[in-house]
This record gives structure tokens, C-alpha cells and sequence, in this order.
């Protein structure tokens, strides 16, 4: 009589209900994971104000950038000059550079510039004695006007190209004419130039110098001949 009961190998009901369950728990975790890898997280607030907010964002203005990109740090050099600068334009680098090696270093760079050489002396040489009179004539203006429209080539003078007129104005200079005429071309000169440059003359005229870290010390570091010896 045969035996009753299991075939051989087989499972019995509980285990086989218990493989089931995992097997369901499996395939739902599987598709959990693939529901979660889809969802994308939700805007927070500020995403959604951003978001409202471009849609009507105007364009800024040319100030508005410069006041949210804050200072210009960069630190200019004889590089950022233009070709041939003017001496007001030369010393003026010199003033906002930092340090005073790295002055003496700027004006090491232009030792050979007449114009310079001639602009400093008359500063800062006690040898250079201006024969001028003091002041300037009632209602006088200096700095070349603003070209009138339409006119032709009447752009300033420059003072790399009008320097050699001191010559008329100091003791010993080798250009001769009578007093009045020294005082007409200094005052033509005046207002011929570029209004800065005007400034600049007027000023190494009174034996003053506008640009206040530009001494005598640092020139004469950077080569320049300023002293007696």
C-alpha cells in the first residue's frame, strides 16, 4: 500500500504562502523605488517668488550693475594708459597708486619724457624761477572750449606738444621776447590746452603740485634732476 502524505521535494502550505508574501513585498518595493526616482521634490516659496519675480524683472541699467558689482578693485597700470598719456594723466596714475616704491616705479617708465622732465622741474626745482605775474586777468577761463559744432581740427592743445613754451616764461630761458608778449602766449597757452592740463600748467606755474603723493622725493628716486648739486 503506498504511503500518503508530501511528494518528495515538495513544500508544504505555510512555506509556500510565506514565499508569496515576500515575493509581493519584493515587486512593491520595486515599484516604490521607481515612483520615488521619478518624483521630482517641490519648489520651496522662495523658488516659486523667484520664479513670479522673472517674469516681470527688467532689465538693469548700466549704474544700477556698477552699484550691485560693488568697487572696481582692479589695480590700473602703465599698461591701462593710452598710447603717448598726458602728463596729467601719467601723474594721475601715480597718485592712486599704492605704495611708494611702486610710484617711483610708474615714473621710472617716463625719466626720458621731456614734457615730464619739464613739468617736474617746474615744480619741484628751485632753480626754475617763473617770471610771471601772479593771478590771472578778470573773467579769464582756462581750458580749451568745447569745439563748436561743425568746426574743423580744433581739438585742444596738448602739453607734450607746447611744454618747450616755458622757455619764454622762467629766468635764463633761451626764447627772448619782451614781457608782454611772454604774458600773451602764457595766457594763449592757457586757454589752447585741455582744460585739466591748463590746471596742470597753472599750477606748476605757482610752483605747487596738484597731485599731493607726487613729491619731490619719490621723482628724484625715479631718476629725475631736481636738486642743485
Amino acid at each position: 500500500m503506498a504511503k500518503r502524505g508530501r511528494p518528495k521535494g515538495s513544500l508544504n502550505k505555510k512555506t509556500l504562502e510565506k514565499i508569496v508574501q515576500e515575493k509581493e513585498q519584493e515587486v512593491a518595493l520595486e515599484k516604490s523605488d521607481a515612483v520615488l526616482t521619478k518624483q521630482v521634490s517641490p519648489p520651496s516659496a522662495v523658488d516659486d517668488a523667484a520664479d513670479v519675480m522673472s517674469k516681470y524683472e527688467k532689465p538693469i541699467g548700466e549704474t544700477q550693475k556698477k552699484v550691485l558689482d560693488g568697487p572696481d578693485t582692479k589695480v590700473r597700470t602703465v599698461k591701462d594708459l593710452p598710447r603717448n598719456p598726458s602728463i596729467v594723466e601719467i601723474l594721475g596714475l601715480v597718485e592712486e597708486t599704492k605704495g611708494k616704491q611702486s610710484k617711483v616705479d610708474i615714473l621710472k617708465q617716463f625719466v626720458d619724457r621731456n614734457d615730464v622732465k619739464y613739468a617736474l622741474k617746474a615744480a619741484f626745482d628751485v632753480r626754475v624761477v617763473f617770471t610771471l605775474p601772479d593771478g590771472l586777468p578778470d573773467g579769464f577761463v582756462i581750458g580749451d572750449p568745447d569745439t563748436p559744432e561743425g568746426a574743423m581740427d580744433m581739438a585742444p592743445e596738448r602739453f607734450i606738444r607746447v611744454f618747450k613754451r616755458m622757455q619764454y616764461w622762467v629766468e635764463g630761458g633761451r626764447a627772448q621776447a619782451k614781457q608782454s608778449k611772454k604774458e600773451e602766449i602764457f595766457l594763449n597757452t592757457l586757454r589752447s590746452l585741455e582744460k585739466s592740463e591748463a590746471e596742470f600748467l597753472l599750477a606748476i606755474k605757482n610752483k605747487t603740485m596738484p597731485f599731493k603723493s607726487v613729491t619731490k622725493e619719490i621723482c628724484e628716486l625715479a631718476g629725475f634732476d631736481l636738486s642743485p648739486k
